[in-house]
């Protein structure tokens, strides 16, 4: 693993390489912020904070990964990544990866991409950075957050819902915690999570929206894999989720 060369701060998208917002989760009010991007080109991953996230008060580095001030960039994954790609030894892995709707010899990147790398207990979670074209559509998938929260009911419909089955996100303005808040819900109203805090302001900036069902799995797959959809967004267009003010990284 080798640090980079220290440069000017990345505003916006430097690049077409697949990026990862990197989040942590804040145990006393349960909302996620951003910590810093990871990419991958093909051959090199790469990690930088984001200078927002270091400025603040109490900020904490991840394990391996405590020169704030520095790209990191490595021909292998980060450990502290590395060890969030589900194992080839683990003996659910086929049936994690069939949840996920990926092959057993996916990519670790790409496994990332969809899991979002959490772990049981545990405040880190990735999230695709999505890039929209010139006409301001893009496309995000995402695992629905707070599953295990809801009802009875809830989980049932989850092991009903069908590949492709629209899906409605709805503003839960009386939310305790988040008053940006998105409740996904079936066409009925019936409650099945949450939109990921990370997504909040790139859902809340869209034109359109349409939600649909990527995955839709039973409990033997813990209730964070229980459901997994697609987020097809029409943005402003020049609108890029994740840069411009307030995203420059580090380097």
């Amino acid at each position: 693993m080798t640090l980079a060369a220290p440069t000017t701060a990345h505003v916006g998208v430097a690049d077409d390489s697949p990026r990862l917002l990197v989040t942590r989760r804040d145990p006393a009010t349960q909302s996620y912020y951003p910590l810093g991007f990871l990419t991958h080109d093909g051959h090199t991953y790469s990690f930088a904070y984001l200078r927002g996230a270091v400025a603040v008060e109490g900020f904490r580095t991840l394990p391996g990964l405590s020169d704030t001030m520095h790209r990191y960039t490595s021909e292998r994954l980060f450990p502290i990544f590395a060890e969030r790609v589900i194992s080839s030894r683990r003996p659910d892995r086929q049936i994690s990866m069939e949840a996920l709707g990926l092959t057993v010899g996916a990519a670790p990147f790409e496994v990332l991409q969809r899991s979002g790398g959490r772990r049981v207990g545990d405040e880190i979670e990735v999230l695709p950075a999505p890039i929209a074209d010139s006409d301001g559509a893009l496309t995000v998938d995402f695992l629905v957050h707070g599953v295990r929260y809801q009802t009875l009911e809830a989980q049932a419909r989850i092991s009903q819902l069908e590949l492709g089955e629209l899906l409605r996100v709805v503003p839960e303005t009386d939310n305790e915690w988040d008053s940006r808040a998105l409740l996904v819900t079936d066409c009925d109203e019936v409650c099945l999570g949450y939109v990921p805090g990370p997504l909040l302001d790139l859902l809340h900036s869209a034109e359109s929206c349409s939600v649909s069902v990527l995955r839709a799995n039973g409990p033997e797959v813990g209730y964070h894999f229980r459901l997994l959809v697609r987020a097809r967004l029409r943005v402003p267009a020049g609108y890029q989720p994740f840069s411009g003010p307030g995203w420059e990284t580090v380097a």
